[in-house]
């Protein structure tokens, strides 16, 4: 079984995508009032944790590791691009593989693709791949994911295993 993902965008300019957003937008609402959180739109801090300042809202290119905390969701909806150079993405979680080829969203008028499909959710790990044409040095590239990050209010309870009942007579007085 082949678990890779192609993917094609459409111009923001077009109608359907505004259906798209919308859905995935009632989607993102949904995981946020089942885990009682907040929603944002993906920021540098939910791709990048403590080194958000460090690349903002550019992609660093190789892997990027997202560690969301428990209970936190990522919904997917499409892609802005300013690099002419990069030329997808893949996000791989649990062995599931979604290539995204963003070079042409580069050349929309508005450099904001949307995917028709249903949005992306990850929970948990997910990775980045993140790949340019561009034969210069550099360490990052100027595109980014588009979605909804929703995250509890408060992080969830521990779950503590019962407590074992002490059994009379061991280890007693006399």
């Amino acid at each position: 079984m082949d678990n890779r993902y192609v993917v094609w965008f459409i111009p923001l300019s077009r109608g359907e995508a505004v259906e798209a957003i919308r859905r995935a937008y009632g989607v993102a609402q949904e995981h946020a009032r089942k885990i009682g959180g907040r929603l944002e739109p993906i920021q540098p801090k939910h791709i990048y944790g403590q080194e958000a300042d460090k690349f903002g809202y550019t992609l660093q290119i190789g892997r990027i590791a997202v560690n969301m905390p428990p209970a936190s969701v990522l919904v997917v909806w499409g892609f802005y691009n300013a690099d002419e150079y990069l030329d997808f993405v893949r996000f791989i979680q649990d062995g599931r593989v979604y290539e995204w080829f963003v070079e042409p969203i580069a050349y929309y008028p508005e450099r904001v693709g949307v995917w028709l499909e249903e949005p992306l959710i990850f929970r948990g790990s997910v990775y980045i791949d993140v790949h340019t044409t561009s034969s210069e040095e550099r360490d990052r590239t100027y595109g980014w994911p588009l979605g909804y990050y929703i995250a509890p209010v408060q992080p969830p309870q521990e779950v503590k295993p019962p407590r074992r009942p002490r059994r009379g007579g061991q280890g007693g007085r006399g």
